[in-house]
């Protein structure tokens, strides 16, 4: 991804995801961005004010963090996102705790040996459904099982 494209759009993710790290945030766009690489495209280099606008509406309405072998904490942050949100451990972990997330779809878990652990104080809430976490509870979700919600 271009330097100066990185750095508008992690600038402009901040403001949404205030308690996650740049680095997190630069992480979730890369991710869209190798989902979606017609995203990047048109937002690298719009041939319209129209085309920039929608690929950057596109891109604030997904959110996938993927863990890979590392380590993904969310603690105490609200994650609104019109379409999709996707945690995928892969071989990492992910941690969520005093968390809310709202989206169309949201998918929880993943693929390979990973883990995702869902803590107390968590709101899941998408189209149609909602997982409520109290506190002192937790949903651990271990290598390739999900939950999937919209």
């Amino acid at each position: 991804m271009d330097t100066q494209l990185a750095t508008i759009l992690t600038q402009l993710a901040i403001g949404a995801g205030a308690n996650l790290s740049s680095s997190a945030i630069l992480a979730a766009i890369n991710s869209i961005f190798n989902s979606n690489p017609e995203i990047e495209t048109k937002l690298s280099n719009p041939s319209s004010k129209e085309e920039f606008e929608s690929a950057l509406s596109e891109l604030a309405g997904n959110l996938e963090l993927l863990a890979g072998s590392g380590e993904i904490a969310i603690d105490g942050v609200i994650i609104e996102v019109f379409k999709s949100a996707n945690f995928d451990h892969q071989s990492g972990l992910i941690t969520v705790g005093n968390t809310v997330v709202s989206a169309a779809t949201i998918q929880t878990g993943g693929t390979g040996n990973g883990k995702t652990i869902l803590g107390g104080n968590t709101q899941l809430k998408s189209q149609g459904t909602s997982i409520e976490i109290g506190g002192g509870a937790s949903i651990i979700i271990n290598g390739n099982a999900s939950i999937r919600q919209g």
